[in-house]
């Protein structure tokens, strides 16, 4: 009975694993998707009006938005660093997803007279 059992586990992994797609994207085109994504949701941050400030060494240190990260990262892409504008575009995503976080935690945030 376990045998059966083990074995069924094991035919269903290896039915699921000859579902999956074959990686064939280069890293253009991954790193196209990950600009395409960067783009969406710091369009999202904005429209929310939770677009963050951050600090990275790319921007000098300086303290600067998103939007700004996310140019820089276009300005690296073109210029053949596809690892740095990868790291910024990832950069922008995820402090863009924070930011769309923090808005809606905060909707009702304000004084209450009571």
């Amino acid at each position: 009975m376990r045998f059966r059992t083990f074995v069924g586990i094991g035919a269903l992994v290896l039915a699921g694993c000859a579902q999956m797609p074959m990686e064939s994207a280069t890293a253009d085109d991954s790193l196209d998707a990950t600009m395409k994504m960067a783009e969406e949701k710091l369009a999202m941050a904005q429209s929310a009006n939770a677009e963050w400030r951050i600090i990275d060494k790319a921007t000098g240190g300086a303290a600067v938005d998103l939007s700004k990260i996310l140019d820089t990262a276009r300005k690296q892409a073109e210029a053949g660093e596809t690892d740095e504008a990868m790291r910024l575009a990832k950069r922008v995503i995820q402090y863009a997803e924070l930011g769309l976080e923090q808005a809606k935690a905060q909707a009702g945030a304000g004084p209450r007279y009571e």
